[in-house]
């Protein structure tokens, strides 16, 4: 708590520097106004460019004008000296017949026409946030007599009376165009700019700011403009369906495919420039000023070693507006559907349902078995007694009914009455509750000649949908920069964030906060109304009586929430500093250091009436030698276990940047140095006995050595015992509580090197080197760093002679690259490797165990990727994209190899896999409709599309049993990804295994158990990733209101799911698959195996990897439907507020269409996640 104490004095002495520097900055440019400015000009025979150039120097005022008309117009004579700004341009103007407007410090010059007819048309032109847009062109027709917007968005222009168009143009945004009518009367026109994602100015690679022209590379640009079109928590989910090649399948994040086996596959994520080691998740929604996906070598090959899987670069926003305070609150309310939890829709039997196929089971079992069951009641009689077997009351009733203590009718009335029962629906009333997530934050920018203010707060709040659980956030950054000097510029970036999260514990009888794991029958309350306990194995039963001094081990589920609960607690801590050396025209230096902190805190508190230490005191009770029963753990008090890890990570760039133009030649270049260190620690601390109230343990009085011998306990199930202690209480409760968490502590270097050059507009071509160094791997100095590049060439067609003629194509680009990136695995290392252990139990003393032994030879994954694209502007921008193919080919890749078992090993990690990803993408947005203002309609659709082919080039795979393949699937010629099953032989009828599933063997035969056998048995199914992803984005707009639907296309892929898993006979203590209601009977032959009487006496993993439980995972779904109004902004006038919006969101509608028939979600293999309803509003100041 020291620590988040710490951050918040920072952030709250960070707020009141902004505060100052904010408003000081502000006088600052807000001092001097044209009116009151004077200037001292005498010459004679001056051009009129010279002139403005002298009054820009004295006054700092911009002047906009035609090269053509300034060319045209005679030299001219001025004499003031002091004299006011107005009366010198009134004069000069009136002497070259031509007229002027001041906005701001911009000056626009145009001819005066004699007698010619005009009106006023003024505006404020802004994106589709409704921020203001300084410096767009405004121009009439294709005329030179052009206008630019001051720094509050707004423009004014003299137009000819008649009939014009107003042609709008900025970096990064589509043009528009405004058609007006004929007349005299001044107009108001607001406009709207679209940013153009396809053709966006500048790409910010993270060392560099590069324009899309020049750029050989594969890269995907997504602006702020795009991302505030829908809210999500994170910026993983708002990047689906926008980017071709990204995938975000079931939470994991994947750019062209996955390139290893065991190393990490997820992007490397760079915020304002610099790899950081915090989430993706951490990272503010509100303060996204732009996200670029860097997909091949030529656009990632910067970074190294860190680049095989893709890098993602975020920039977060910085201050537009000169002179005043933007200030932007936004708040979102997202209410969660309700979880379903109805029994049919879930694949479960419903109680009805179970009873009945329960009630025909015990039925045979009790009464008509026909010998088959040898003592039915005292098989009973023996699981009630000794608690380790589940027995129902279902179970329980037919047996009553079988030793004559109830009757026929009494047995029927408790049939009937347990049917009324809904365990799921009284579970969910009393557990549930209504989920509800909120969202606040608070922006203040500003900036002056001087200074940049950013200061961004955020707060997040959770729910969860359960008693005594919630999740909340807050996430606070101040980033500002300040001109220290003309050539020097200081800027700092302090991120901090604290979470807190609370769900219920750890138990390994976790079934009472799993909804499924009780029958559907199973009364939830006790005929008193309080909530009854619930028993699983081991836990004894209903019907057995607990004798003095065991307790009771049923679970309330509603006080298991309250008795055992975890809390985890998270501060992270970021600081960047940034020196911006300016050493001459064209040459830069930049030096940057980036401090991270994050610690964690998980505390896990079993109170002493949780099943936990319940479990526990029972356990550990045994008899002394005077014959007294003790417990080898404190009777009273419950558990503490705390894990505290802390992760210290820094890195440290200098860096050169060199740009310069000569003539056709366009050279841009960087070098520079890197280096990080990244260090984790940990520790665990247990208590026991532990009372939260008053603060005390008495964990001084355990003898743990005792504890970690004893496999079961000497008294729990009998009076010899039996109850695997070891197993189920010392080793998950008290050895996993002990310790430290192991340190891992790593260097790394770089040197690298970047050119671009470019000639006549028309040529590109790029070059990066780079080399990495690490002590992951240091044993052989040959592979202590390995050297990465790319190279590549682009081709601006457009700008060609033969291309001029050709108006319908406003931009093409032909693009090449080839290049080698790196990965790393921190799994491996070139050293042995040892981890400490407790006491042996036979000498008292610590002992290690070797891990793996010294490989010198290893070395970083790599990826060699070719990459060929095309960009295209068409129809005036209407029409725009990029096409990509791409070949990656992984080698080097971190694998197992099976050794000579003499050497103490049967198996090492090694280099010698690799793996190839091989795709195309398409990128297409179209503009169907253009609005440039306000009341007209834009319409505007973004398709994406990528098909990646992922294979295993070359692999080992030590597995001989089939059961090794299933769960490690690495074969050579199949994806990385693929699914191995067991072939599926149909259903049993012979004696002895009757009901039971079939599965081909190696000669051809059938048999119900693979145990043991070799993986020639398996057949590939598929592959579980999938092949072809499709998102089509639609935007609409009219009058203020905004219309946004975003679809979703995973294909090519399968999936495991309603697995046909056969049933105990006599464990019917969970709900159960309604697959089993067209189980196999000798009267009814299906292939769903047996249960009751022909369920499998032995089970194994054969039906659960069975083929007849794949399913394509095909799907198109509706990710998000979105609904906004912005107000017009002269309702606001005198306000301050500059825009004000409402909007609502629906996520995760039903979805469209699955491929399979069985009617799974394949996201979820089971029902579709819950829809969820956001209500957002957006005001700004």
């Amino acid at each position: 708590m020291k620590e988040f104490g710490r951050m918040k004095r920072i952030l709250f002495a960070t707020s009141l520097l902004v505060g100052a520097t904010l408003c000081g900055g502000t006088s600052t440019a807000m001092a001097q106004q044209p009116k009151h400015q004077t200037v001292t000009i005498n010459a004679k025979s001056m051009s009129v460019k010279q002139f403005f150039a002298e009054v820009k120097k004295q006054t700092g005022l911009n002047f906009i004008y035609s090269t053509d008309l300034a060319a045209k117009l005679p030299h001219i004579t001025v004499n003031a000296t002091n004299r006011p700004l107005r009366q010198v341009l009134d004069e000069v103007m009136n002497k070259v017949n031509c007229r002027y407007e001041i906005e701001g410090n911009i000056v626009t010059i145009t001819r005066r026409i004699a007698g010619e007819r005009v009106r006023n048309v003024s505006g404020v032109v802004s994106d589709e946030s409704g921020e203001q847009l300084i410096g767009v062109s405004v121009c009439i027709d294709d005329s030179k007599v052009c206008t630019i917007t001051d720094s509050k968005g707004f423009y004014t222009l003299k137009v000819p009376a008649n009939a014009c168009t107003l042609k709008f143009s900025y970096l990064g945004m589509s043009n528009a165009e405004l058609r007006l009518g004929s007349g005299r009367a001044p107009l108001s026109r607001n406009i709207q700019m679209v940013t153009d994602n396809q053709l966006s100015d500048v790409v910010v690679t993270g060392y560099q700011e590069i324009s899309k022209p020049k750029m050989t590379g594969s890269v995907t640009t997504i602006t702020s403009a795009k991302l505030d079109e829908r809210y999500t928590t994170n910026i993983m989910n708002n990047l689906e369906g926008r980017v071709a090649g990204l995938s975000t399948y079931n939470g994991k994040m994947t750019i062209r495919g996955t390139s290893s086996l065991y190393a990490e596959t997820t992007p490397l994520l760079v915020v304002d420039g610099v790899p950081v080691e915090g989430n993706i998740d951490d990272l503010n929604p509100y303060d996204i000023e732009s996200v670029n996906i860097l997909k091949d070598a030529a656009a990632n090959a910067i970074y190294g070693a860190r680049a095989s899987n893709g890098v993602i670069v975020v920039t977060t926003k910085n201050a537009k507006k000169a002179g005043k305070i933007d200030i932007d609150f936004a708040a979102n309310l997202t209410v969660y559907e309700k979880k379903n939890v109805d029994y049919a829709d879930n694949f479960y039997m419903t109680p009805e349902q179970q009873v009945d196929a329960e009630a025909k089971y015990w039925d045979y079992y009790f009464f008509h078995n026909d010998g088959e069951v040898a003592d039915p009641i005292s098989t009973t009689a023996q699981s009630i007694s000794m608690g380790t077997q589940a027995v129902t009351p279902i179970e329980y009733a037919y047996y009553q009914r079988a030793k004559g203590e109830i009757s026929e009718e009494e047995l029927q009335n408790q049939l009937a009455s347990f049917k009324k029962n809904n365990y799921a629906k009284e579970y969910a009333d009393a557990v549930y509750k209504q989920r509800v997530m909120q969202q606040y934050n608070l922006s203040l920018r500003g900036r002056s000649d001087k200074f940049t203010n950013n200061l961004t707060i955020n707060y997040k709040y959770d729910n969860s949908g359960l008693i005594n659980h919630f999740a909340n956030q807050f996430n606070a950054q101040y980033k500002g920069s300040y001109n220290v000097a003309k050539w020097l510029t200081a800027s700092m970036t302090i991120n901090g964030i604290y979470s807190k999260s609370k769900e219920v514990g750890y138990d390994n009888n976790s079934y009472y906060s799993d909804i499924w794991k009780q029958p559907a029958y199973m009364p939830f309350y006790n005929a008193d109304g309080s909530v009854k306990g619930q028993h699983y194995w081991y836990d004894g039963n209903d019907y057995m009586t607990f004798g003095s001094p065991f307790e009771d081990l049923s679970s309330n589920p509603v006080d298991e929430y309250y008795n055992n609960t975890q809390v985890t607690r998270r501060q992270y801590m970021r600081y960047h500093g940034d020196l911006l050396f300016k050493i001459i025209d064209g040459l830069t230096a930049n030096a940057q250091f980036v401090y991270e902190t994050n610690h964690n805190t998980v505390e896990w508190n079993a109170t002493q009436d949780s099943h936990v230490m319940r479990t526990m005191r029972n356990a550990y009770y045994y008899q002394s030698a005077d014959g007294t029963i003790k417990n080898y753990v404190p009777t009273t008090g419950g558990l503490l276990r705390t894990t505290n890890s802390d992760g210290r990570y820094w890195t440290a760039r200098g860096q050169l940047n060199y740009a310069k133009t000569f003539g056709k030649h366009d050279i841009m270049a960087i070098a520079g140095l890197e280096f990080r260190e990244t260090k984790l620690t940990g520790s665990k601390a247990l208590m026991l006995g532990y009372d939260d109230q008053l603060q005390t343990s008495s964990t001084h009085t355990i003898d743990l050595g005792t504890l970690s011998t004893m496999n079961y306990s000497p008294l729990f199930f009998g009076a010899s015992g039996g109850f695997p202690a070891s197993q189920f209480v010392f080793d998950p409760y008290i050895k996993e509580g002990m310790g430290v968490v192991p340190e891992t502590h790593h260097k790394y270097a770089s040197g690298y090197f970047n050119l671009t050059y470019t000639y006549d507009e028309k040529y590109n071509v790029f070059g990066s080197f780079r080399k990495d160094y690490a002590d992951v791997y240091g044993l052989n100095a040959k592979f202590r760093g390995t050297p990465l590049w790319s190279v590549g060439a682009g081709w601006l067609i457009h700008n060609e002679d033969f291309m001029k003629d050709i108006k319908w194509v406003n931009f093409l680009k032909l693009r090449a690259s080839y290049g080698v990136t790196g990965n790393i695995y921190q799994g491996a290392t070139s050293y042995m490797t040892a981890t400490s252990g407790e006491l042996n139990q036979y000498t008292n003393l610590p002992y290690g165990t070797i891990e793996s032994p010294a490989n010198p030879n290893l070395k970083w994954e790599q990826s060699r990727t070719t990459n060929i694209g095309i960009d295209f502007g068409l129809l005036d921008n209407r029409l725009r994209g990029s096409i990509d193919y791409y070949n990656k080919v992984a080698k080097d890749v971190f694998s197992y190899r099976t050794l000579d078992p003499t050497t103490g090993f049967t198996s090492m990690f090694v280099n010698m896999a690799s793996m190839r990803n091989r795709g195309i993408e398409l990128q297409i947005t179209y503009d169907w409709l253009r609005g440039a203002s306000r009341k007209n309609w834009s319409w505007t659709t973004n398709f994406t599309m990528s098909h990646n082919s992922n294979i295993v080039t070359d692999v080992e795979n030590p597995s001989n049993r089939a059961s090794q393949l299933i769960e490690r699937p690495y074969v050579k010629g199949k994806p990385s990804s693929a699914l191995w099953s067991y072939r599926f032989a149909g259903i049993s009828d012979q004696e002895g295994e009757k009901g039971q599933s079939l599965f081909y063997i190696e000669d051809g035969g059938k048999s119900h158990s693979a145990t043991g056998k070799s993986i020639s048995i398996l057949e590939y199914s598929g592959q579980s990733e999938p092949k072809v992803i499709m998102g089509m984005d639609n935007s609409v707009r009219w009058n203020g209101f905004s219309f946004s639907i975003l679809m979703a296309y995973y294909g090519g892929h399968m999936m495991r799911a309603l697995a046909h898993n056969e049933t105990f006979s006599s464990t019917w203590s969970t709900a159960i698959a309604s697959y089993f209601l067209n189980a196999w009977t000798p009267e009814h032959p299906t292939d769903i195996p047996g249960i009751g009487r022909y369920a499998s006496t032995t089970t194994g993993s054969e039906t659960t990897y069975s083929n007849n439980a794949i399913h394509h995972a095909d799907f198109l779904k509706i990710r998000n439907i979105v609904l906004g109004y912005d107000f017009p902004q002269e309702w606001f006038r005198g306000t301050g507020i500059n825009r004000l919006s409402l909007r609502f969101q629906i996520d995760n509608p039903k979805y469209l269409w699955v491929a399979n028939d069985v009617h799974v979600d394949p996201e979820t293999l089971g029902l579709r996640n819950p829809s969820s309803y956001i209500f957002g509003l957006n005001i700004s100041f």
